[in-house]
């Protein structure tokens, strides 16, 4: 199973989002990242499967969760 990153900003976010994958069933937890690898300069992500990224994206919309670049296979 392909592991996708989506990037995020502040360490609050990637606790948010991932508590947001727990509701909805999506496995993910929160990791540090170089943060030459995305555009924005972040830090740290969310690791879950790159099956849920789509899934994901959706749900930090609706709860208005900032997000970054996705890093992984798949996308």
């Amino acid at each position: 199973m392909a592991e996708c990153i989506i990037a995020m900003k502040s360490q609050t976010s990637a606790e948010r989002a991932r508590r947001a994958a727990v509701f909805e069933r999506i496995y993910a937890d929160v990791v540090s990242i170089d943060p030459s690898v995305t555009r924005h300069g972040c830090s740290l992500g969310i690791r879950l499967p790159c099956s849920e990224v789509e899934r994901m994206k959706i749900v930090m919309d609706k709860k208005n969760i900032p997000y970054g670049d996705v890093i992984g296979r798949g996308v």
